[in-house]
């Protein structure tokens, strides 16, 4: 049972982690840059958002 309870611990740690990466990069795509370049920096923030969604939904899972 400890062993079970320290893999779920470092998963948590684990999503924590992605989740704190993902939210610096989420930021740093809201930084200006070339015109040519917005649609691909739009695209990007929009995958690291569903990504950081799913991340949170799998967090609250492990936690509940």
């Amino acid at each position: 049972m400890d062993g079970q309870m320290n893999f779920k611990q470092q998963m948590i740690e684990s999503l924590e982690h992605s989740i704190e990466i993902t939210e610096q990069r989420i930021e740093e795509t809201k930084e200006p840059c070339l015109p040519r370049y917005r649609h691909i920096r739009s695209a990007e923030r929009d995958l690291l958002k569903k990504k950081l969604k799913g991340y949170q939904r799998e967090l609250k899972e492990l936690e509940g």
